[in-house]
């Protein structure tokens, strides 16, 4: 395993869950699907139509288009959010916006 500098931006992520109970939580995948979809539809940043999520042994890949790199994080932060996910990985992109003539 890669060494994981703790005081990296990121560093939020690799600390565990903030409950000494979530981290033992074992969920269902349909039931974590079911959490990430109702946490994504309540987050005014986001637009959760947009969002294709998957989930396997806990693992949430986020997938679609999104209108900003503010949308794409808050939908991650979301995911990471829900009881039993174990991992992330957002592959969201972030649409160009177009020119209007």
């Amino acid at each position: 395993m890669a060494y994981h500098d703790p005081y990296s931006t990121y560093s939020r992520y690799y600390y565990g869950s903030y409950s000494p109970y979530q981290s033992r939580m074992v969920r269902s995948d349909d039931e974590i699907r079911s959490d990430v979809r109702n946490r994504l539809t309540w987050d005014s940043w986001v637009n959760a139509d947009q969002i294709h999520i998957e989930v396997k042994d806990g693992v949430v890949t986020l997938t679609g288009d999104v209108d900003s790199i503010v949308e794409k994080r808050a939908a991650g932060d979301d995911a990471w959010d829900t009881p039993g996910v174990v991992d992330v990985v957002n592959n969201l992109k972030i649409r160009r916006p177009t020119s209007q003539p």
